[in-house]
């Protein structure tokens, strides 16, 4: 503990409050980065610095973290970023231990604790931990906490909606509000409506839309809304400049956007991540998303409306998002059979395309940043996939095929000069791939899933190919 201690003592003053956040989450936890940053800026750890957003800061700060040994990747994305972190169980526990000391946490848990618990005068961060059913029951006052964090007991997306008793109205000085694993039943709480120093708010329920008061959390910069049903967001939404992260969770459509007064509505030009934005064909499509200027990660489903037909063309236009770095696309009714039409930003650095046409494949050959491409549920009309002499993406490194239809797959290593791991899952028809990976100089790894009758020849010839060539880290590895 004492060598824990002197790495706390050496942190530099803006990092503490970032590590020992750590102690709010319960022991063992793995939490989402993004999620941990979104928390970080609402808490007001997160400094500007040099002209980077706040995002890129706390993407530094973590890095920091995990560099000083005081944080651990528990799982990488595509190419090695931060996707889940945690911390070892005694560091947590100095975490706790510190933070309480330093006035920052009070810890609840248990039916007692919550039937008891006044909250001290300076506390900040009150952390519950108890059966949803107690949580229902409680009577928290501690009206000058700056954050309340719950963590279920149980199981929190049970059948059962909780219905809050106390009064949320109390907490006036509330800049996080995280009740996502709570079921919260058929209409937003209109308690938090009144928080109107919230920055981050995070609920879970069967809503069929948020009120239209929403706008009045203008200090809101993260919301998260798990709904069971398609939420339909309000008109007002447009209102909330300083909106920078907005999420919907679990519904198969996500969240649709109001649209009746769209060309008198504002631009939300602080927005960096959208997800899930549902999209309707019979909708202008390109007039909404201009209305996202800024927007760095966007994940969309696409959707029919009443008015369109099943053998109409598509076309999705999002070239003009200069700052979008990565983006997801879906139709929302399974491998579409008809033609799309889609043009992206030159600066696109992530792309998946699922349950759409082939057709859209040409368009990703004009991409020269791209870095991360997934290829999922495709419906591909013919049997090969011949990538054609002007492809080329010079900075491919991960790419991902998923239930495809096709039986072979050709192309030549100026396509993809760049690749460093290959994912192949259930291509249950794919025979034969490109003899051209085994040449690829960046190739570390190819991974095979449920593709039963690939000609397991070409994987080995690869394999000894590129262990002959002094690239000795290659490996395969093959799931059935």
């Amino acid at each position: 503990m004492d060598i824990i201690k002197l790495s706390y003592r050496n942190l530099p003053d803006y990092l503490k409050p970032s590590f020992l956040y750590f102690g709010a989450f319960p022991v063992g936890q793995e939490i989402p980065f993004g999620k941990l940053m979104r928390l970080w800026i609402a808490e007001g750890f997160v400094q500007l610095s040099d002209g980077k957003s706040l995002e890129d800061v706390a993407g530094d700060y973590i890095n920091d973290l995990i560099g000083r040994s005081l944080v651990m990747i528990s799982k990488e994305r595509s190419l090695g970023g931060i996707k889940a972190c945690c911390v070892h169980d005694l560091l947590h526990e100095f975490c706790v231990v510190t933070a309480k000391k330093e006035k920052f946490l009070s810890l609840v848990s248990g039916y007692d604790e919550l039937l008891t618990f006044n909250g001290q005068c300076n506390q900040q961060w009150l952390c519950v931990y108890s059966l949803q059913e107690h949580f229902e029951r409680s009577r928290i006052f501690c009206p000058s906490v700056r954050s309340i964090l719950f963590f279920p007991l149980d199981n929190a997306y049970g059948p059962k909606h909780c219905r809050l008793l106390f009064n949320l109205c109390i907490f006036k000085l509330l800049n996080v509000l995280n009740l996502e694993q709570i079921r919260l039943g058929f209409c937003f709480p209109s308690e938090t409506l009144l928080l109107v120093e919230l920055r981050y708010l995070a609920a879970q329920g069967e809503f069929d839309s948020i009120p239209s008061s929403i706008s009045n959390l203008s200090n809101l910069e993260t919301l998260l809304v798990k709904s069971h049903s398609t939420a339909v967001l309000p008109d007002t939404i447009w209102n909330m400049q300083k909106l920078r992260h907005l999420h919907g969770g679990f519904s198969l459509l996500g969240s649709s956007l109001a649209t009746e007064n769209l060309e008198m509505s504002s631009v939300l030009h602080n927005l960096e991540t959208f997800s899930v934005l549902s999209l309707s064909s019979g909708q202008s499509i390109e007039k909404i998303l201009r209305k996202l200027p800024n927007i760095r990660r966007l994940k969309c489903t696409l959707f029919e409306s009443g008015k369109s037909t099943g053998d109409c063309n598509r076309t999705v236009a999002v070239q003009f998002l200069s700052r979008l770095q990565s983006l997801h696309l879906s139709s929302s009714f399974g491998r579409v059979k008809y033609h799309s039409e889609l043009h992206f930003p030159s600066n696109l650095r992530k792309l998946s395309l699922s349950y759409l046409h082939s057709s859209i494949i040409p368009e990703l050959r004009d991409l020269p940043n791209l870095e991360v491409l997934k290829l999922l549920s495709i419906h591909c009309e013919e049997n090969t996939w011949d990538m054609e002499e002007e492809w080329e993406l010079p900075k491919l490194r991960f790419l991902k095929l998923g239930s495809l239809d096709i039986v072979r797959w050709t192309s030549t290593s100026d396509h993809f000069p760049c690749l460093e791991k290959l994912v192949l899952q259930e291509c249950r028809k794919l025979e034969e791939i490109p003899s051209c990976l085994e040449v690829i100089e960046h190739l570390g790894m190819i991974e095979v899933r449920d593709c039963p009758v690939l000609d397991r020849s070409l994987l080995l010839k690869i394999e000894e190919e590129q262990n002959s060539s002094g690239n000795y880290d290659f490996k395969i590895f093959i799931f059935q």
